[in-house]
């Protein structure tokens, strides 16, 4: 089991995030629309200008790749290999192949980057489920399938029954390779990149990596702790935003590879280990195994560990064997301070809240000049009650948006990344639950919705709503999406 830090740990940890903050050797790049999802480049280095380049480094290693493993992309190298039977792969597709089918004999068959026919018949079968017995056929089919590989010559021989969706493992070996070219620029002391929730980092001292509450769908659900470490990644496969409403049941995205059919929807794993490739390959077989299957496989596994989430508790799995060995930092259930949540709030009900970013800041270009949001309840008298959501939460990320600036900037705390299971690009889900900043209730009244977005190259926009929550009835409101400052949906429900 990973340990658990003492509190003198903690306060260390949290000292030298909050210290290399304040010296300004940390600079912060965000794209919301990278590989389908959201990526973060966090750099340490001896100027700005070094910890540009080295983001830059990290965003051209990430755009080469791209047209390797996008099975969207028809002319995408993975593309034609689903169209052939043998192909001479390059090195990156060949080792990400080979590294499949190696996470596939280590996880008893949990884990395969062979599924793309049984994925593209659930994607096909709209809100309808298929035929469980022809699924579970298909997976036999594809698991008895016999792929060759020559390392040699890097010749893939693909047998009829198998197409490759490499998601699964394709997007820990790009986050390798961009933090290894964001590493290679001189001057760089540390670096972390993190694309959908799937985090490396390496480089001098301690990053602190939040772990939200795993079966939450916002961006902003509360954190149940955080891993501390210098070198390593961190993925987390669960349920997310890709998971679908099939009739009356909420079916996961992920498929066992052993059945052919979606695992339980209310389950999530996270995975530590020295490699996102690893982590994200690990993350997902741990998803799928039975508890007492992943132990077993955790075993068979070298230097990483993992924490699966179901409604009836928490189980860690593995230990930490190699150095240096990533620390969890379990965080206390917060209290709600007063006499209790008022009525309206007790009885369930909750503000979820959207916001979709411009559709011009979606454009893919290296500038990293996508806008920094903030998005937060106040009362009618502006009077700040609860941060609901930051793109980031680096105090040169928000200045720009001054009013949320000027208002909760004590607030701003030295949180790095959160590994959470992948989310979309540019469509951020969060809620409010009648609580403030503190963790207090507050009563049942009317509050502001407000959204704030800057951008580095210039351009400022707040909007807001004013919302009446004393009554418990069901309602949408909305600020319409415009080209500059995007979109805002609201809507009051009970859960």
């Amino acid at each position: 089991m990973l340990p658990v830090t003492d509190i003198a740990n903690v306060e260390l940890i949290e000292a030298q995030a909050a210290a290399a903050l304040q010296a300004g050797s940390g600079y912060v790049f965000h794209d919301p629309c990278v590989l389908g999802t959201r990526l973060n480049v966090v750099v340490d280095a001896v100027s700005q200008d070094v910890a540009y380049r080295a983001a830059c480094a990290a965003r051209v290693e990430i755009d080469r790749l791209d047209p390797v493993f996008n099975w969207r992309d028809p002319g995408s190298e993975l593309s034609r290999l689903n169209a052939s039977r043998v192909i001479q792969a390059s090195r990156d597709l060949f080792d990400v192949v080979a590294a499949a089918e190696a996470w596939r004999a280590l996880s008893g068959g949990a884990y395969s980057a062979r599924l793309g026919v049984l994925l593209e018949a659930w994607r096909g079968a709209g809100d309808r489920l298929p035929e469980r017995g022809a699924m579970q056929a298909l997976a036999r089919q594809i698991a008895a399938a016999d792929i060759g590989l020559d390392a040699e010559t890097r010749t893939i021989v693909r047998p009829e029954h198998v197409r490759f969706d490499l998601d699964g493992i394709a997007k820990g070996y790009i986050v390798d390779r961009a933090l290894e070219a964001a590493m290679a620029v001189a001057g760089v002391t540390r670096a972390m990149v993190d694309i959908g929730g799937d985090v490396r980092c390496a480089g001098q001292g301690a990053w602190r990596i939040e772990l939200p509450q795993p079966l939450s769908p916002f961006d902003n659900a509360p954190a149940c702790g955080a891993f501390a470490m210098s070198n390593g990644a961190v993925a987390t496969s669960g349920c997310g935003p890709r998971d679908r409403q099939a009739g009356a049941d909420m079916i996961s995205a992920t498929i066992d590879p052993r059945t052919g059919w979606p695992v339980s929807h209310w389950r999530s794993a996270t995975a530590v280990g020295p490699s996102a490739m690893a982590a994200d390959a690990l993350a997902t077989a741990m998803l799928v195994l039975s508890s007492r299957e992943a132990g077993a496989c955790i075993q068979r596994v070298k230097d990483m560990a993992a924490r699966v989430t179901r409604p009836g508790g928490v189980t860690w799995l593995g230990r930490q064997r190699g150095e240096p060995s990533p620390q969890w930092i379990e965080y206390a259930p917060q209290k709600v301070q007063g006499a209790g949540a008022p009525s309206l709030w007790k009885e369930g009900w909750y503000a979820n809240v959207t916001f979709s970013a411009p559709p011009k800041d979606m454009r893919r270009e290296i500038a990293f000049r996508s806008p920094y949001v903030a998005i937060w309840i106040s009362d009618l008298d502006n009077k700040p009650v609860r941060t609901l959501f930051m793109v980031g939460r680096y105090k040169e990320w928000h200045e720009g948006n001054h009013v949320w600036w000027r208002q909760n900037r004590a607030r701003l705390d030295t949180l790095f990344a959160r590994s959470l299971s992948t989310r979309g690009s540019g469509t951020y889900k969060v809620y409010w639950d009648g609580v403030d900043d503190d963790g207090r209730p507050v009563p049942p009244g009317r509050y502001r919705i407000n959204v704030e977005t800057s951008r580095e190259g210039g351009g400022h926009s707040h909007r807001y709503m004013d919302m009446d929550f004393s009554q418990p009835r069901v309602f949408e409101q909305a600020l319409p999406m415009q080209p500059d400052n995007g979109g805002l949906e609201v809507s009051f429900q009970k859960f």
